[in-house]
């Protein structure tokens, strides 16, 4: 049994940590595909500014005012936690790559017949360390 050091390890695959530092540091979006333990998710990958500022902007569209006002805020305070951390890792002389989460906007599920599933989600979070596989589509 792996020890929770190493299930919370992110990744090692090089191709996909440039592309998590790319749109992480510089905001670029990119579609991908990902093999999540058999389960594909198909959507445009985002850094996690974009995600939290996302689900604020979508809270917004929610009927219930409470519930929108409580997301916004407790969406505003993980986003300034993430930032905060964020700024204290640049500082550090080490800056390896700690991300353990890659996050997705307009996510779908796939069936086995690559046609989305219904009761999509439009934002999706994961697990790095989950990745089974995963493909990029560089056409519109």
């Amino acid at each position: 049994m792996a020890n929770k050091k190493q299930e919370q390890m992110a990744t090692d695959d090089a191709v996909l940590l440039m592309f998590l530092s790319l749109v992480e540091e510089d905001g670029i979006e990119i579609a991908i595909t990902l093999n999540v333990d058999g389960v594909v998710v198909s959507g445009t990958l985002i850094g996690a500014s974009a995600y939290y500022e996302g689900i604020k902007e979508s809270s917004k569209d929610l009927q219930d005012t409470t519930m929108s006002k409580i997301i916004t805020k407790k969406f505003t305070d993980l986003m300034d936690g993430y930032s905060k951390q964020k700024q204290e890792q640049d500082t550090k002389e080490d800056k390896e790559n700690s991300a353990t989460f890659i996050h997705l906007k307009q996510a779908r599920y796939l069936g086995t017949s690559h046609s989305p599933t219904t009761n999509s989600s439009n934002w999706w979070r994961g697990r790095i360390s989950s990745i089974d596989g995963f493909s990029f589509d560089f056409h519109d």
